[in-house]
């Protein structure tokens, strides 16, 4: 299943557009500061942020086109209950394994002050703690098994810095749309 979430992700993008990040079209995205370089990956903290999520249920590219209906059919909604639901990258799945289960969301980022009101079970506003993740990007349409290279190097060079990691948790981040002429995306490892 980590081989189809990155192609998913690119389709699943809303279409919208970040101004704390060159690839996020004007829009906003969660600011975040680099504590750390290196020509294998960046070491960010990001502070607690907000998203829109809705757990995918199934591995198939339907589940992941249902998912993204179900928020952008919320945030449909939400603007004409006058609630804004601005546009704002990236788009993110993340993918979260204990023993034999798996979870797998889809979220879009929320601004700062941005005040939503849920009304459907199946879409939650996530609070995300303030964490250091361990970043790496590559340009480039992702293919199946690209997305599962890039999180298997990440995962790789962060164990060959002494980095401690969770190994059961990561998420893709896309910022372009399926069409774009080109496509910016990272993989994100979280700090233990």
């Amino acid at each position: 299943m980590e081989l189809q979430l990155l192609v998913a992700l690119l389709l699943l993008l809303p279409s919208c557009g970040g101004q704390s990040s060159q690839h996020c079209h004007g829009q906003p995205c969660p600011q975040y500061q680099v504590l750390e370089a290196n020509k294998d990956f960046e070491v960010r903290q990001y502070p607690p942020n907000d998203w829109l999520s809705t757990e995918v249920e199934g591995s198939d590219l339907a589940a992941f086109l249902a998912a993204r209906s179900r928020l952008k059919d919320f945030c449909e909604k939400s603007k004409k209950a006058g609630q804004p639901c601005p546009d704002a990258w990236p788009a993110i799945i993340t993918v979260s394994k204990e023993g034999q289960d798996e979870e797998v969301t889809l979220s879009w980022f929320l601004p700062p002050e941005t005040k939503l009101q849920t009304f459907d079970t199946s879409v939650s506003l996530q609070h995300r703690d303030a964490a250091i993740l361990f970043v790496s990007s590559f340009d480039g349409f992702p293919g199946l098994s690209g997305a599962q290279d890039h999180v298997d190097i990440l995962k790789k060079s962060v164990a060959k810095a002494g980095r401690k990691f969770k190994p059961h948790t990561f998420t893709g981040a896309g910022y372009d749309t399926y069409l774009a002429s080109s496509h910016y995306n990272e993989v994100w490892v979280y700090a233990a």
